[in-house]
């Protein structure tokens, strides 16, 4: 048996444009990859990219238009157990229902790897709830910053970073309620938790920032780590993303080195 991560949103939409959020290239891109192509139907590809080598491509095994996409991959060498990604959507009361299974993982996955994808998701989820209810149409610019991997706990990582960010005890942070992020680059990020999960993942909501979404990820290896910084912006502060991008680059520099 598999082991599963499963996730449930409402989204302030009609079913047909949350549909066409997941099911399309440039949907995607508005709140899930930086670059992303899909060929609609049953055997059509979703190809998605984040840079760096951080790109692959998927099947569309199940395509039922505004209820039902999933995505598989191959099963590793040794194992009968695909991967996939399964989308549904129910609409209910003008809005519209997604529920976002992954499945596929073997019983020996790394808990940490598990722990990173639940995470992601749970950012990502809260991506396309933000874009479709405060930002529905508009192309999304991501300023980000990947360090390169480093030996250092995960745990360490974490708390250096948020302490650059005014934040010295993140066990003090709760969903839900509202922070205000300081960095040492000058930048000011404020608005409510919507995803914690020490110390892997931190997501806050920039209001400051025409309603922008900060995601802090350390990403996760078994003897190694690397932090990371994404921050989605839409509307008229999509125009400030290169400069902050450099300013938050030079931040994990000092870091990090």
């Amino acid at each position: 048996m598999s082991k599963v991560i499963e996730k449930l949103i409402e989204i302030d939409a009609d079913i047909d444009t949350v549909w066409e959020a997941l099911t399309t290239g440039e949907g995607m891109e508005r709140w899930f990859p930086p670059a992303a192509r899909v060929t609609p139907g049953v055997g059509g590809k979703v190809w998605l990219s984040w840079g760096e080598g951080m790109d692959w491509e998927s099947t569309i095994e199940v395509w039922e238009p505004s209820r039902h996409m999933r995505t598989v991959d191959p099963a590793p060498p040794g194992s009968a157990i695909k991967m996939a990604v399964d989308y549904y959507l129910e609409s209910r009361g003008g809005k519209t229902i997604l529920r976002l299974v992954h499945s596929g993982f073997a019983d020996d996955t790394w808990e940490g790897e598990l722990d990173s994808l639940d995470s992601g998701w749970a950012s990502f989820m809260a991506t396309i709830k933000l874009y479709l209810e405060k930002h529905r149409g508009q192309p999304r610019t991501i300023a980000f910053v990947r360090h390169a991997p480093i030996t250092i706990s995960r745990d360490l990582v974490f708390g250096r970073v948020l302490a650059a960010l005014g934040i010295d005890a993140p066990g003090e942070l709760h969903v839900g309620e509202r922070v205000s992020l300081v960095a040492n680059s000058g930048d000011r990020f404020e608005g409510e938790v919507r995803v914690l999960a020490p110390p892997i993942n931190l997501t806050v909501i920039a209001e400051n920032w025409s309603n922008g979404l900060v995601m802090i990820e350390i990403e996760g290896g078994r003897e190694r780590c690397r932090p990371a910084m994404w921050v989605s912006l839409w509307g008229d502060a999509r125009a400030d993303a290169e400069a902050l991008q450099e300013r938050l680059r030079a931040m994990m520099a000092e870091l990090f080195g």
